[in-house]
């Protein structure tokens, strides 16, 4: 039912909007120019390897072989799992998988390489006599736990054997560092097993570095592996004595060595007996040693400290060397013809087959893909680096080739600019040979020009509506930057024009085809839709500049926004030449000038010219933002400001026929729970105003006092249009039956119907608040600066606007006051019984049938009226309680103070039930009507007791005296009536007031003469609180304004005083043939008179005191005990101030 419901709405919003041909959708409406962007994004399942099999093959079987012949220290997955990975990913079956691991396995295994780069050493110890050392060190792989053949000369076998050429042995040997204890043979020699030797031709020296303990070599040596699991390395660091021959010496004579196997053994001799002992034959020059198992190399290598270790427990030895050691092999099985580069190329192709099947694997587009493998992945290419000997400058460049050879499947910009600056930041000269400099130039080189492809088609490649596209395109820029700032490009590629300039005409080119391929793809018939339709496309791409142009600022600092407007503002200007020197029919200016000036006007055309004229000042509002300067174009708007009044003329016509339509098909539009709250009517309304206002705001019309009358005009129209609309919802809702005196229950649908109404008509005023869309007081500054004078245009239309706004609220508050209106006889019914109920019945429960009655009338509307409308509900109850309660005070006076106690509880009941938690009426409104004022007033001086009122009204002439005081002190007024100076003081020890009445300045005229007799009445005041004190004068002092008294006055009171006891002292104006004239009065409050309370002191003290007359505002206390008649208080002060007075 909802759903047919809501088709039904929009079905009627199409037919209204359809009636005068979408005229104002039309006018705002963009152009649907642009042909989409493209976001498919490619996923590798639509993607076809065109590899060839046999290298697919081939590659297939080296990951297969890589895997088998792993080396170095590693956790990580089995072999097993690394192997079914490369099935996976090269999508082999069982047959072809099994045939490919047998063919890797009968491959050759490689040679296992040891490379160690020494690289220094530090805190060695000193042997020499100058506190230095001159350190060398002697390294090499020894064997692990396996039958070594050793050879021993038959002449040294029977030296050996015995007991003192054995110590003698062991001791040359165990100053050699202990590991490296080797005997060369000759024929005949026999041989025995011992694991700790190791071959002669395995060991290598260092150079000298002399007198040093921080000596830095930075040397690299490498040896033959023969079994990487169980070898293991070890290196000794000596001190190296020129006087003498050394170790060193002895070592580096294994290099030269001739003659076979027995003059290498004499060679191995002398480097054993030239270890140097002392007299004690317990130290020598040896520096200290390390050893450490193959098998803990990881495969990347390692680099780190090592601490040199002694020999023995009386070895002396101290400091730390710093190695890099890394395991590599050497294939041997492809023959002597092979690739230099062949490593290099399968590590790319390895790489790029694993990045293919890791984005099929993950069925997402592979611009999504963020390049990072799996473990088992980056194993098994890790291992494959590790036995091509690549180092990390090689596996960067293998993966920017890899990744930059799948630029054509749209792998991510992101991707390649991470990729890329790796490869740059690692990159030294000398790095990489040759060829493989060669291969980096050649893919730099197709990817720049593949990246001025992708810049060129910025717009459409990397549209904002497309996926990532910002990140991608800030990305391609970095790309760009990052190759042509780059050393490399800059060595190799030293032709190509820097980044900026290249940057720079980039932006400028993409800018000038852009502009070509819109003038074609807007080809009209009719100039004014082909010039529409230009500037369409071009607006919309400047709408998307901070796209791009925040990237290119911060990579480029080029202005992206400036160079491209310029562009297209030079290249429109020649387009707009050429169309009005065309030789069609009717030239473009032709045309736009029979579309403004037609009478009648033509819809269409005129439409048209509006759409244009909007469309430059957005691209001139472009400009003035990127401080672009275009050309004069005040021959355009002259054009278009005439058809502006035109258009407007016809808009007014078109928007009250559709209101017209509008009611005629009005349907109302429920909520889900069926409760109406509005009627498609006013959406039509609103729209319009919506329509126009922003139309208005995008015309932005160039003459000042053109756009002011246009502004007019177009207010005027606005207000007809809301006023017209209010006029006939309230006319349609009279002609229900909801008018004239309503019966106590309104029908269901009648109610709904007012809701309707009102929501409908508050919905529409809402839309009218368009005056910061006016810019008025833009205006309103530009025509001052103008020199035109006071904007007095700017208050006459902000008065029509409130004006309008007050009509319709002032509609909505009649037809709210007549359903609220209709329950007044039974409200003053409960108000009636709420004031006469008994004293101990609970305010609540007598005010329980009045609440009840509002609360069912509140619930009926609640649901269907919007939140304002409800408080205007709230607001006309509100009212009708106040003026019921008022009544009921004015119907009774001279009651009870407890009678208006009652009354005043009870308001303050129903303003907790009127504000709902917050739901309702804020406290604020409710407390600043001036209907509840004036009710908590007149209900909280009834409920006063009488001796209270009185003092009340005394207090009020004291703050009245007070306020005329401060303004005097501050010379806001002078003294109106004038001045009375006393003096006081209060004696305790005779409980004595004492009171010196000096004189009086500037008393008021009252006789005809211009003067005054003026004497003083003095009384203490309330005078229940001293009923035995007697009034007191002063002589009269004829003829004067300043009159001098200069009289004493005592009065015996207690010291304890009373609230608000005071002296009060009336002025008058003696007259001998009638009655005296009231002149003024002042107050002395009896706590400021020293002696009294926290005045304290004896002496007399002057006071000055404002002469005052009374106010209205005391009117109302008066009033108040007047209306006592039984209380004989009230009755004696009212005689008593009626005497003074």
């Amino acid at each position: 039912m909802a759903s047919a419901a809501t088709d039904d709405v929009i079905s009627r919003l199409f037919r209204v909007q359809a009636s005068d041909n979408n005229f104002f959708e039309r006018i705002t409406q963009p152009l649907d120019v642009e042909q989409p962007a493209d976001d498919e994004l490619l996923t590798i399942r639509n993607l076809t390897l065109n590899a060839d099999r046999k290298l697919l093959e081939a590659l297939y079987v080296e990951a297969l072989y890589t895997i088998t012949h792993k080396v170095g220290k590693e956790e990580c997955e089995s072999r097993e799992n690394l192997y079914k990975y490369v099935r996976s990913a090269f999508q082999g079956d069982t047959q072809l998988h099994n045939s490919l691991m047998e063919k890797a396995k009968q491959n050759k295994p490689p040679v296992v390489l040891l490379n160690v780069l020494l690289l220094e050493a530090k805190d060695l110890i000193a042997k020499d006599i100058n506190g230095f050392s001159d350190p060398f060190a002697m390294m090499g792989v020894v064997p692990g736990k396996r039958e070594v053949p050793e050879v021993i000369e038959p002449a040294e076998e029977e030296a050996v054997k015995s007991p003192k050429n054995q110590l003698k042995r062991d001791t040359v040997l165990q100053r050699f560092g202990g590991s490296f204890r080797r005997k060369v043979g000759k024929k005949g020699s026999k041989i025995r097993s011992d694991s700790g030797t190791i071959p002669a031709k395995l060991i290598k020296a260092s150079s000298v570095q002399k007198k040093t303990l921080n000596p830095q070599w930075n040397e690299r040596f490498q040896f033959i592996v023969d079994d990487v699991h169980t070898d293991r390395f070890h290196m000794d660091i000596w001190d190296h004595d020129d006087e003498e021959q050394s170790v060193l010496d002895a070592v580096s004579s294994l290099n030269q060595i001739t003659g076979g196997f027995k003059g290498l053994g004499r060679f191995f001799k002398e480097v054993a007996q030239s270890a140097r002992a002392d007299s004690d034959d317990t130290t020598d020059d040896f520096l200290g040693c390390i050893s450490m198992n193959l098998s803990d190399i990881p495969p990347d290598g390692t680099e780190q400290w090592f601490t040199l270790q002694p020999r023995s427990e009386r070895s002396k030895v101290s400091g730390s060397v710093k190695l890099k050691l890394w395991l590599s092999t050497r294939e041997e099985r492809f023959g002597a013809e092979e690739d230099d580069l062949l490593d290099v190329k399968e590590h790319i192709e390895l790489m790029r087959q694993f990045a293919l099947y890791e984005i099929r694997l993950s069925g997402a587009p592979v611009r999504l893909w963020d390049g990072v493998f799996p473990d088992k992945a980056n194993t098994i290419l890790r291992q494959h680096a590790v036995q091509g000997d690549l180092t990390e400058v090689h596996t960067a460049m293998c993966r920017w080739l890899a990744f930059h050879s799948m630029i054509s499947i749209d792998i991510s910009f992101s991707l390649l600019a991470k990729t890329l600056q790796n490869i740059l930041d690692k990159w030294q000269p000398l790095t990489l040979d040759k060829a493989e400099e060669d291969m980096l130039t050649a893919s730099f080189s197709a990817f720049d020009s593949h990246c001025k492809r992708a810049f060129a088609e910025h717009r459409r490649r990397f549209h904002p509506s497309k996926r990532n596209a910002s990140e991608e395109f800030a990305s391609l820029v970095r790309c760009m930057k990052a190759l042509r700032d780059s050393p490399f490009y800059q060595k190799y590629l030293p032709y190509k024009r820097p980044f900026h300039a290249h940057l720079e005409s980039l932006i400028i080119k993409s800018a000038e085809d852009f502009f070509d391929e819109s003038v074609e793809m807007v080809q009209d018939e009719d100039p004014c839709k082909e010039l529409l339709k230009l500037l369409s496309v071009i607006n919309g791409s400047c709408s998307r500049f901070q796209q791009y142009a925040n990237i290119i600022r911060e990579v480029g600092r080029i202005d992206y926004c400036q160079l491209t407007l310029s562009t297209w503002d030079r290249m429109l200007n020649e387009y707009l030449t050429s169309e009005l020197m065309s030789e069609r029919k009717t030239d473009l200016r032709s045309q736009m000038k029979i579309s403004a000036n037609q009478d009648p006007p033509n819809e269409d055309d005129l439409v048209d010219l509006i759409r244009i004229h909007m469309a430059f000042v957005e691209l001139r509002n472009y400009r003035l933002a990127n401080r672009v300067r275009g050309k004069d174009e005040s021959e355009w708007y002259g054009i278009f400001n005439r058809g502006i009044k035109n258009f407007l003329n016809l808009a007014k016509e078109k928007a009250l026929a559709r209101i017209s339509l509008s009611c005629q098909l009005d349907v109302p539009i429920c909520t889900s729970s069926n409760d109406m709250r509005h009627s498609s009517s006013h959406i039509d309304v609103c729209h319009i105003v919506e329509q126009m206002t922003v139309c208005w705001d995008r015309m932005d019309v160039s003459e000042l006092t053109l756009k002011i009358d246009y502004t007019r005009t177009l207010v005027d129209i606005l207000c007809d249009i809301v006023i017209t609309y209010t006029q006939k919802i309230f006319s349609n809702l009279d002609a229900e039956g909801f008018s004239g005196d309503l019966q106590v229950f309104v029908p269901s649908p009648l109610l709904q119907l007012l809701c309707s109404a009102i929501n409908n008509c508050e919905q529409v005023r809402r839309s009218l608040m368009i005056h910061e869309k006016l810019h008025l007081d833009d205006m309103a500054i530009a025509y001052e600066r103008a020199g035109h004078g006071s904007p007095s245009w700017k208050v006459s239309v902000e008065q029509r606007l409130e004006q309008t706004d007050a009509t319709i609220c002032a509609e909505i508050d009649r037809v709210v006051g007549l359903l609220t209106s209709r329950l007044r006889p039974q409200m003053k019914k409960h108000v009636f019984h709420l004031a006469w109920s008994p004293t101990a019945h609970p305010v609540e429960d007598s005010l329980k049938p009045l609440t009840d009655m509002i609360d069912i009338e509140l619930s009926a509307v609640h649901k269907n009226l919007l939140h304002k409308n409800f408080l205007r509900v709230m607001s006309a109850q509100v009212g009708i309680v106040v003026r019921l309660l008022k009544e009921c005070v004015d119907e009774n006076p001279g009651m009870e103070p407890a009678f208006y106690h009652r009354l005043f509880e009870a308001w303050h009941v129903l303003v907790d039930f009127f504000h709902a938690g917050g739901k309702g009426l804020s406290t604020d409104v409710l407390e600043t009507a001036p209907e509840h004022v004036a009710l908590v007033k007149i209900l909280s001086l009834n409920q006063t007791p009488t001796q209270q009122l009185i003092e009340k009204y005394y207090k009020d002439l004291l703050k009245q005296q007070a306020v005329a005081e401060h303004n005097a002190d501050n010379e806001v007024s002078e003294c109106k009536y004038g001045i009375l100076n006393v003096r006081a003081y209060y004696n305790t020890s005779s409980q004595t007031l004492v009171l010196d009445v000096i004189g009086a300045k500037q008393v008021i005229p009252l006789d005809a003469n211009g003067l005054s007799d003026p004497f003083v009445v003095i009384r203490l005041v309330p005078k229940y609180r001293y009923p035995n004190q007697v009034v007191s004068k002063t002589r009269v002092v004829s003829k004067t304004l300043n009159p001098i008294f200069d009289e004493t006055f005592e009065f015996h009171i207690p010291p304890k005083l009373p609230p608000c006891a005071m002296l009060h002292f009336t002025v008058m104006d003696h007259d001998y043939l009638r009655s005296n004239d009231f002149a003024g009065e002042a107050f002395l409050e009896l706590a400021d008179v020293p002696g009294f309370g926290v005045a304290g002191g004896n002496t007399l003290r002057q006071f000055n005191l404002i002469l005052i007359q009374p106010v209205q505002n005391n009117k109302e206390i008066i009033d108040v005990l007047t209306s006592r008649k039984e209380d004989k208080e009230a009755l004696e002060f009212l005689r008593s101030i009626t005497t003074a007075y």
